[in-house]
């Protein structure tokens, strides 16, 4: 089943969906479930009447998506500009990868022998 994650909700927006699931005695997730799928079936109220303006929604402007695009291209800019420098003896991230994986099977070897050796004391099979 799909996961939603919303960024930037607002606060206040949030306190009253918490207050309204607990109201109808359903977690967030599930009110946020009824919600939904009552305005995409047209049964929202706000739905039927003339199209008003969100508190909610305004904050994806143009102007403050120009903003937020401008703010990530400074970003990029900025860690190409000061790019990582590792010592020439750094190992790979490859290298990296690969000993963790050994290590977590070494210790997942010492667990399972460790476990063997408690089941032969104990007299199991």
């Amino acid at each position: 089943m799909p996961a939603l994650q919303v960024r930037d909700f607002p606060d206040d927006l949030y306190e009253k969906l918490k207050e309204v699931a607990a109201r109808e005695h359903r977690s967030v997730a599930q009110q946020t479930i009824v919600a939904v799928e009552a305005m995409v079936s047209g049964e929202y109220a706000l739905a039927k009447e003339e199209p008003r303006h969100s508190l909610y929604l305004d904050f994806d402007t143009e102007a403050k998506r120009a903003a937020r695009i401008k703010k990530r291209q400074e970003l990029f800019e900025s860690a190409k500009a000061h790019p990582l420098v590792l010592p020439p003896d750094a190992p790979s991230p490859v290298d990296v990868i690969r000993e963790a994986r050994e290590e977590r099977s070494r210790h997942i070897g010492e667990v399972l022998d460790e476990i063997m050796e408690r089941r032969v004391s104990y007299g199991g099979n």
